[in-house]
């Protein structure tokens, strides 16, 4: 044969089979692009430079591993479906006296065009897309767009030796299946496994009691530890128990309508439940990948949504000025700080690097965190495993209080405190089951509070302030918490407004950072000085919510085209399956409408049952999800759920359009008559 002679033909047959090999090029385009940007942001020098790009670069690194493993899987996926389309293709050139050497030349001569195309043009997609992705990365962590164009030699070589090493492998799989395969069985390998699906009762059980133990983790986790700790072993058990959905539980429950004869004996049933018993067995694998990549995207965008929407509420409670400095002591044995001194020394030190004060206050408090509900709260874990919320309480004096305000205080009995954040009519706590002698009646409940970070930077739970009548009492409440081992400080907090720009006010509070007791020498007594800044907090936490939020996006977008494409195959699939099905049932003398209803009853609900099934995850998720945010101290629930449901309404329309789209395609194969290949 001419030495042109498998090129060319190679080329021809991925042009004769252009509705299978196109999506095919274009998801090996859209990986490589997605994976070279990915790989770019995480080795991106000029990312590390920046404060708030730590996050993103660690996530970054964290999505070039689960890119790299989506793309090995999904290809050789989507390889797999491609293949067994052509394999009555293959067969009868084998049968017409083309060698398996000479077929074997033909598979390798796609791949070189497959990876010229795929790789070459994802390569160049990724590299004109890098500049857009740069773009929303620094709008998400609002930070000022840089000018000029890069490309990342490391990522471009990263990607290269990745994806030539997937399509190389995928063609070695080729290769073993053509060698080992006999012409009868390529040439009917499409039609094999037609015998009615069995009944697998284990397999069935297994699924339900999957199901079952994830949906249980998700409804029985108590607080954000535990969601963190079992959440993962949920995942797992939701994934097991939605394959095992899919390929037997579906199956048992067809089974059981179709021993029922007065509802199956009729057309519409019969036709439909006969139907959905082959489409379970053949595509169940497929429709558990729909559901499982849907969940992912739905769960990851609105988790890293809410994040990122809550995240000012964070900071409002963080950073309620400019600087902050904290100040711990222990009250039995030092004289706390001398705040006057210490004052003037933050002044002194805030002029000497060129900027001044324009507001100082700061109060007393304590704190610390309890489980509970109805007024009575836990101080140690075996008590607070019977509630579900964390508390953390700040308490600070009425005349702190009324300095924060500017406002009169109702004289307190030593009984008595207002709260704000609980509505609870008194507070109660209780050590093993003791309750411990400092117990309050709520006198009244506040419906707004001052802006003060309190001790609550940093903790997991809602927040909670507490108002007591004085010192004494302050220190009380400090010696009631030693049941539990361990003895909290006294804390000062000073709230410093400046002038000054962003920029400026970021680089004094690094300066801040550096300075220890003997700057302050002459304050008073103490232990601990802890400063931070309003800046730093803003760049931490956008740093991080930004990060989460883009990974979740990315991996999202990621996700939501390996759906597309899988939906995109089952419709070619069903396709030519229901094309066979719909020619036998008119010969037989069926009505053409009775026919079309109930493939359009088959269609409809194959294929939005992975959706049904998904959303049903997510709801089941929704509590796991609240709890994890609470480790970032979100806990607006309502935001939350708008999240939830936003991301969910514009997945459906989104799903319900690639549906629309490939169910063109789908009744155009049904339509036409059957071919003889």
């Amino acid at each position: 044969m001419a030495k042109s002679f498998f090129p060319k033909l190679a080329a021809q047959s991925i042009l004769l089979n252009r509705r299978f090999y196109f999506p095919y090029l274009l998801t090996i385009i859209g990986t490589v692009a997605g994976f070279y940007n990915i790989d770019a942001i995480a080795t991106d020098p000029g990312m590390a430079d920046m404060p708030r790009a730590v996050y993103v670069m660690t996530f970054a690194f964290i999505g070039v591993y689960i890119t790299g493993l989506f793309a090995l899987l999904f290809l050789f996926y989507t390889n797999s479906f491609l293949m067994k389309r052509r394999t009555r293709e293959l067969g009868l050139y084998n049968i017409l006296g083309m060698g398996k050497r000479h077929i074997a030349l033909l598979l390798i001569w796609e791949s070189v065009y497959t990876a010229l195309i795929g790789i070459g043009g994802g390569l160049c997609a990724g590299i004109l897309l890098y500049k857009l992705v740069t773009l929303a990365l620094y709008r998400i962590l609002h930070l000022d767009v840089p000018f000029g164009f890069t490309i990342q030699p490391q990522a471009v070589f990263t990607t290269l030796v990745l994806f030539g090493v997937i399509l190389l492998l995928t063609l070695l799989h080729n290769l073993r299946r053509i060698t080992f395969a006999n012409p009868i069985a390529l040439l009917h390998g499409e039609n094999m496994g037609e015998r009615e699906p069995k009944t697998r009762w284990i397999l069935t059980i297994l699924g339900i009691a999957s199901l079952s133990g994830g949906y249980a983790i998700a409804l029985m986790t108590r607080d954000s530890m535990e969601a963190l700790a079992f959440y993962f072993l949920a995942v797992i058990l939701v994934i097991i128990g939605t394959y095992c959905l899919f390929t037997a539980v579906s199956i048992a429950v067809l089974k059981l309508l179709r021993k029922n004869k007065k509802f199956y004996y009729k057309t519409t049933h019969f036709i439909g439940i006969s139907g959905m018993l082959y489409r379970m067995k053949r595509n169940a694998v497929g429709l558990a990948n729909i559901c499982i990549l849907s969940t992912m995207v739905l769960v990851m965008l609105s988790g890293t949504l809410s994040l990122y929407l809550g995240i000012e509420d964070v900071i409002a409670q963080q950073a309620p000025s400019d600087l902050l400095l904290n100040i711990y002591y222990n009250p039995d044995e030092q004289s706390g700080p001398d705040i006057p001194g210490f004052q003037e020394k933050v002044r002194q030190r805030v002029e000497e690097l060129g900027q001044s004060v324009t507001r100082l206050e700061g109060n007393y408090s304590t704190d610390f965190s309890a489980s509970g509900q109805d007024g009575v709260y836990a101080l140690d874990y075996e008590g607070a495993a019977r509630y579900s919320s964390l508390t953390v309480f700040t308490f600070l004096t009425a005349q702190d209080y009324a300095a924060l305000t500017g406002q009169a205080v109702p004289e307190l009995a030593a009984d008595e405190a207002l709260v704000y954040g609980i509505g609870d009519d008194s507070l109660t706590f209780t050590y093993l089951g003791e309750t411990q002698p400092l117990s309050f009646r709520v006198r009244e409940t506040l419906s707004d509070f001052p802006a003060i970070s309190g001790g609550s930077y940093g903790n997991v739970g809602r927040p909670a302030m507490v108002v007591v009548r004085d010192m004494d009492t302050l220190l009380a409440i400090r010696q009631m918490y030693s049941v539990t081992g361990s003895l909290h400080s006294i804390q000062y907090e000073f709230r410093v407004d400046l002038t000054g720009t962003a920029e400026e006010q970021y680089q004094l509070g690094q300066s801040f950072l550096d300075i220890d007791a003997a700057d302050f020498t002459g304050t008073g007594e103490w232990d601990v000085l802890r400063c931070n800044s309003y800046e730093s907090i803003y760049a931490e936490n956008y740093g991080l919510a930004g990060g989460f939020l883009f990974l979740g996006v990315f991996l999202g977008v990621l996700f939501m085209m390996a759906t597309v494409l899988i939906i995109y195959y089952k419709q070619i699939s069903e396709g030519y399956e229901d094309r066979q099905r719909f020619q036998i049932m008119e010969k037989v003398g069926l009505d053409q409408r009775d026919i079309r209803r109930s493939i359009n009853s088959q269609v409809l609900t194959v294929f939005f049952l992975p959706l049904l099934v998904a959303a049903l995850h997510v709801a089941f998720d929704f509590r796991l999800m609240l709890q994890l945010l609470q480790i970032f101290s979100i806990t607006n629930t309502a935001l939350t759920a708008l999240c939830s449901l936003g991301v969910l309404a514009v997945f459906i329309l989104l799903y319900a359009a690639v549906f629309s789209l490939t169910a063109k395609i789908y009744y155009r194969i049904v339509s036409r008559p059957a071919d003889g290949i």
